[in-house]
């Protein structure tokens, strides 16, 4: 008993020292770490390029507000705002001369060239028809990422200040432009003055991108570009595409969409689904002759078909008569009627219906057909109404 009781504590301190010691081996073979590990944009960086620009203005407590799609274009902000606009895309006359009456009443438009300049430029560009032009000039050996820096003075700052472009896109304006950014005497940022607003036109907006805001100084300039005035707010329209026509239904009416989703479904369902009792499957069986006389009858009466049966019947069983009763042959048929009546004694009237007239209904087709089958038994020598 002593001896168990001492293996028991020997074997409980052991694992007691086990429990104790792992923490210490686990810390020491092992050692913690964080790593950084990419995994690209998030959804909404991919669909918002100025998404990285709207952040940074964020922190810097300015008031912006990134949107999509024309109503920005077509409601358009308080004269306050400044509005950047990655494409403006055709505009109408209309539209043109309300985006020119925003700029004089003070709003500042922000706004990225992107057709090269042509001559026959259609009237909905609102930037050829001001005078702007996007020039093109792919250098020797140049490349989709080829980029050069401009160099500004921005005079706050104490150096000058940094910012990339295309290479091969250049700006042509008019006189009385401001000059903002250039590379090699080719003009890469143009501001007008229109009334109490201003008119930026941008070659490329490269530096404000999720991509490239952070390289060189485009972070800063982003932010003395597109400073609103006092009171004013900062409007990024980084996609000025019109949506398609199911877009733009489910964001004016979501729910009236999901309820016709909810019908057509349960529409679809209903198709499928069993109305009413079984068809039985039709018998293969061969019937017998009277199921077919039957089905003849039916057809027959059903085509207007049934004189000429009658007809045929009427005519042998009047002629078995007439053979067994030459007397009576050349009789009228009222007198031939009175004669058969008298042999079987039915009346008249029905003998003469039988024989001599047409049914109206089916149910005096029946009561003839009956009739003329007692008739042609009693004509061949058998008993009436057997």
């Amino acid at each position: 008993m002593g001896e168990r009781r001492t293996l028991s504590l020997v074997v409980g301190g052991l694992v007691l020292i086990a429990i104790a010691a792992m923490p210490s081996w686990f810390f020491t073979s092992f050692e913690r770490r964080t790593e950084r590990i990419p995994v690209g944009y998030s959804a909404e960086a991919r669909r918002n390029a100025l998404l990285a620009a709207e952040r940074f203005l964020i922190e810097l407590e300015l008031p912006v507000e990134s949107v999509t799609g024309r109503d920005r274009l077509w409601s358009l902000p308080a004269a306050t705002d400044t509005l950047v606009v990655l494409g403006l895309g055709p505009m109408s006359a209309e539209r043109q001369a309300r985006l020119i009456a925003w700029l004089e009443q003070g709003g500042h438009l922000i706004v990225e060239a992107m057709d090269t300049w042509e001559e026959d430029a259609p009237s909905e560009d609102f930037l050829s028809a001001l005078g702007f032009r996007l020039l093109f000039d792919a250098g020797e050996g140049s490349d989709d990422d080829r980029r050069v820096i401009a160099t500004l003075d921005l005079g706050p700052v104490g150096r000058p200040v940094q910012v990339a472009f295309h290479a091969d896109y250049a700006l042509e304006g008019q006189d009385g432009d401001d000059i903002l950014a250039a590379v090699a005497d080719r003009p890469r940022i143009l501001q007008r003055p229109i009334g109490q607003g201003r008119l930026t036109v941008l070659s490329d907006t490269a530096f404000l991108t999720n991509t490239a805001i952070g390289e060189h100084d485009h972070a800063y300039f982003a932010l003395h570009l597109l400073a609103p005035g006092e009171g004013g707010k900062v409007w990024l329209l980084y996609d000025s595409d019109m949506p398609w026509l199911g877009g733009l239904l489910w964001g004016i009416a979501p729910y009236a969409l999901t309820s016709l989703g909810v019908l057509l479904l349960i529409w679809l369902w209903s198709l499928g689904a069993r109305l009413g009792p079984l068809v039985q499957a039709p018998d293969r069986r061969r019937r017998d002759l009277i199921e077919h006389l039957d089905a003849s009858g039916d057809f027959l009466w059903r085509h207007n078909q049934t004189s000429a049966l009658v007809e045929s019947s009427r005519k042998r069983i009047l002629g078995d008569w007439l053979s067994r009763h030459p007397d009576i042959a050349h009789q009228g048929p009222h007198a031939q009627a009175e004669a058969v009546a008298a042999f079987t004694g039915e009346s008249v009237e029905r003998i003469y219906r039988s024989l001599f007239a047409q049914p109206d209904d089916a149910r005096a087709f029946t009561e003839q057909a009956m009739l003329l089958q007692q008739l042609r038994q009693s004509a061949r020598g058998g008993k009436f109404g057997t």
